[in-house]
């Protein structure tokens, strides 16, 4: 069950994500990637990429965070929900990474 801090902390992302695309300038064109990723793969994105957001998920709550930020964003987390390895998520936090390709740091 959705407790009112995941509610929350998943409109403070998505409020995080409107206002840095419009901070930004994003053309109509450019468009968040979300991916769930490790400590590791969140440094090495955030070497790469910027802006980059990020939504650190407890084990326990990565589906339903998943399903509340679903919502709002369609597509972009269809494609984690499809590849997400229950067993795997669940014993180790994760990282909710929002980038966009097309803004290399460098």
């Amino acid at each position: 069950m959705v407790n009112n801090d995941q509610r929350v902390q998943a409109k403070v992302f998505l409020y995080e994500l409107n206002n840095t695309r419009h901070e930004y300038g994003f053309s109509v064109n450019e468009e968040w990637t979300l991916d769930l990723v490790t400590n590791s793969q969140k440094k090495d994105l955030e070497d790469k990429y910027y802006p980059v957001l990020s939504l650190s998920i407890a084990p326990e709550n990565i589906v339903d965070m998943l399903d509340l930020l679903q919502q709002k964003l369609g597509n972009a987390v269809n494609h984690i929900k499809d590849n997400l390895n229950v067993k795997k998520s669940l014993k180790e936090p994760a990282n909710l990474l929002a980038y966009c390709t097309g803004r290399l740091k460098y």
